[in-house]
């Protein structure tokens, strides 16, 4: 669902609602405005928790001014998260309903898996210098997506990318050199938010959820190739003809 509250922008609307087998409910939205893909926050006063300082097991590669932002917007786009789900084992099953623009989408699965898409989507939209590259996918946000659906994304948005960044006369990169390498920024972002919630979490599901992410970037740099291997047939109806 779109609007115009934003101002005069169009806002794009997400949410999440989580049930347990007891009953329990937790539910998020996330508005973002369009075509920026930034999140747009509730106005008003608001104090985030000190974890969330810039300056608490800050990633080795950020490229903030400490002078300027005293809050990491990734962490401080996850305090609500985390706070909800910080006694909730991974394991335990839930009940997801997304609704997206477009569609609503919904599955039971264990927790940890459905918080990795809230996560990823809050992450990719949070500001942060490094995550905000993947701000196109949340767009286009596929909830509880398997790995071959988020290769064929990942590389689908990238490569769409240079196709504009050609258009407006820079030099494409069309070998994925510098997705590989973004991939590399992203494990040391993953691994500063895996340190930040392990000082907080007393079970594991806030934690597991971003281990999945970051799985998720540990693979694709070391499984790259054999990944688009795989994809590959699906694309025989185009390489029909060549010369091999």
């Amino acid at each position: 669902m779109t609007d115009y509250g934003y101002q005069g922008k169009e806002v794009i609307h997400h949410s999440y609602s989580f049930t347990f087998k007891d009953g329990k409910t937790h539910n998020f939205s996330l508005d973002l405005s369009y075509p920026e893909l930034k999140q747009v926050k509730p106005s008003g006063p608001g104090q985030s928790p000190d974890w969330t300082r810039l300056a608490f097991c800050r990633c080795e590669n950020c490229t903030l001014d400490p002078k300027l932002h005293e809050f990491c917007p990734a962490a401080e786009c996850l305090a609500e998260i985390i706070e909800k789900f910080k006694d909730v084992l991974s394991v335990e099953e839930v009940s997801v309903t997304a609704q997206l623009p477009e569609r609503t989408i919904s599955k039971t699965l264990p927790v940890q898996k459905a918080l990795s898409s809230l996560i990823g989507l809050h992450l990719a939209t949070s500001n942060c210098p490094i995550l905000s590259r993947f701000s196109t996918l949340a767009r286009f946000h596929l909830p509880f997506s398997n790995t071959e659906e988020t290769v064929y994304r990942a590389v689908s948005n990238y490569l769409l990318a240079q196709y504009f960044i050609a258009k407006e006369g820079g030099v494409p990169d069309w070998e994925l050199k510098g997705l590989r390498e973004f991939y590399g920024e992203v494990e040391i972002v993953n691994k500063a938010i895996c340190h930040r919630i392990s000082a907080l979490s007393v079970k594991d599901a806030n934690l597991n959820a971003v281990i999945n992410l970051d799985a998720f970037a540990r693979s694709l740099n070391e499984l790259f190739d054999r990944f688009l291997e795989k994809l590959k047939p699906l694309f025989n109806s185009h390489l029909k003809g060549l010369k091999r």
